[in-house]
C-alpha cells in the first residue's frame, strides 16, 4: 500500500491522536487506532534499548516496522515519551505500561492495529484473509462444533471470510484475557451466528466487535467490556465510529 505523505503531516496527525484518546476516556469508548506501517514515523527515537536490540532481530523489515510503530503509537497516544516508559509483561505474556490505561497491539499484511480502552478487558486481533485453503485446513483443528455449522453453510468465499472472522475473534478474546493462544482453541466458542455477542470467561465477560475495516482483505475483531459504549476507529485517512448495536456512523477524513 505505496503512500506519500511529507513527514510533518505526519508528526502533526500522530499528534491528534492524544485528543482522540482524551475523548474516549472520558466517553467510556474505546479507541482503536490503524496505520498502515509505510506511514512515515520517527522510528529511532521511541523505543528503549531493549527494545531496538529486539527490533533489530526481527528478520523482515515489515516486522521490524510494525513492531516499532506498534510502540510508537502506544507512547504517543499515552503521553508516555518523557520518560520514556517501558512496557512490562503480566503473568501470561500481555504488554502493559504500569499506571496507565490498557492498550493492546496486533498487525497483520502491513496494518498495525492499537486499541486503547479505560481499563480491562481489551484485545484485537488484525489478520489479513488468505485464500489458498488454508481455513479449510484449519477449521477442524480450531473451530467449535457451533462454528463449524455456521461455516458449512457458506459458499466457498463466504468461508474464507467467516473463518477469519471466527480467528480474530477467539484472538481478541484470548488477548483480553492474556490467555495468547490455547490449546484447544476447539472449546472457545465466539458465537458466530450473533453480531455483537458477549463472551463469558471464568474470570470476566466482555463484547466482541467486528470492525469492517477501509482496506479490503482483513478482518479485524476488538474483545471489550461490556459497558463500553462505542468503538472510536481513526486513521491517517478515515474516522468513523461504531456503536453497540446500532448502524455505523462514517466519516472521511484525509490529512
Amino acid at each position: 500500500m505505496p503512500i506519500s505523505v511529507p513527514a510533518k503531516d505526519a508528526q502533526e496527525w500522530f499528534q491528534t491522536l492524544r485528543g482522540k484518546w482524551q475523548h474516549c476516556y472520558e466517553t467510556n469508548r474505546v479507541l482503536l487506532v490503524l496505520v498502515p506501517i509505510e506511514f512515515p514515523f520517527p522510528d529511532d527515537c521511541i523505543l528503549t534499548g531493549e527494545e531496538k536490540e529486539r527490533s533489530a532481530r526481527y528478520r523482515f523489515i515489515r516486522d521490524r516496522r510494525a513492531y516499532e510503530l506498534g510502540r510508537f503509537i502506544v507512547r504517543t497516544t499515552l503521553k508516555a515519551t518523557t520518560p520514556l516508559e517501558p512496557f512490562a509483561i503480566r503473568d501470561l505474556g500481555k504488554p502493559y505500561i504500569n499506571g496507565y490505561p490498557a492498550f493492546n497491539i496486533s498487525h497483520s499484511g502491513g496494518l498495525v492495529a492499537v486499541a486503547f480502552a479505560r481499563r480491562e478487558p481489551l484485545g484485537v486481533d488484525i489478520e489479513l484473509i488468505r485464500s489458498d485453503n488454508q481455513s479449510t485446513d484449519l477449521i477442524d483443528a480450531v473451530c467449535h462444533p457451533a462454528e463449524r455449522r455456521e461455516l458449512a453453510g457458506c459458499s466457498e468465499q463466504e468461508r474464507d471470510e467467516m473463518f477469519y472472522r471466527c480467528w480474530t475473534r477467539k484472538e481478541a478474546v484470548l488477548k483480553a484475557t492474556g490467555e495468547g493462544l490455547r490449546d484447544d482453541l476447539r472449546s472457545l466458542d465466539v458465537k458466530l451466528s450473533q453480531y455483537q455477542p458477549t463472551i463469558a470467561s471464568e474470570a470476566l465477560s466482555m463484547a466482541l466487535f467486528d470492525v469492517p475495516l477501509r482496506w479490503k482483505g482483513y478482518s479485524c475483531a476488538l474483545a471489550v467490556d461490556p459497558g463500553v459504549t462505542a468503538i472510536d476507529v481513526l486513521s491517517p485517512f478515515h474516522f468513523y465510529q461504531l456503536a453497540c448495536l446500532e448502524q455505523v456512523h462514517d466519516t472521511e477524513h484525509v490529512i
